[in-house]
């Protein structure tokens, strides 16, 4: 395993996702807010359920939701019964991209798994799974 691989790849799959979704004015990393609130819909989420669910650190998660504020693509409303609780929810305009922006990265998706085969997929979703656990695990 190269790690130096993994971070091509990486960075590779964001500039194509970053370049795919540029003419809806929006990043991967606000797509995959998006698609987060927009599967969790029935749920009150707060920015820690982002960051956990995500992988995402604070100030990463923070500046996302500033610009998807700004842009209108977020509400955030204080919980009445508690203050310090901040709920998300997608506005009318990002509920709008969410299919836009599912069918970009799918198509993503496909070209990046054209001439491999499924049980191959499936094993590298599998071994990408298992580190992931191992680093949460320390």
């Amino acid at each position: 395993m190269n790690l130096i691989d993994i971070k091509i790849l990486n960075t590779a799959i964001e500039r194509l996702l970053n370049q795919a979704l540029a003419e809806y004015d929006i990043t991967y990393a606000q797509a995959t807010v998006i698609g987060y609130l927009k599967s969790n819909s029935h749920k009150i989420i707060c920015q820690k359920d982002i960051e956990i669910n995500l992988g995402l650190s604070t100030p990463t998660v923070n500046s996302i939701l500033k610009r998807m504020l700004e842009k209108g693509m977020v509400e955030i409303t204080v919980q009445t019964d508690d203050k310090r609780f901040k709920a998300i929810r997608l506005t009318e305009k990002s509920e709008g991209l969410s299919a836009v922006t599912k069918e970009k990265i799918s198509d993503i998706q496909q070209k990046l798994s054209k001439n491999i085969s499924e049980d191959d997929i499936e094993l590298f979703n599998s071994v990408i799974k298992q580190m992931i656990n191992n680093i949460n695990q320390g």
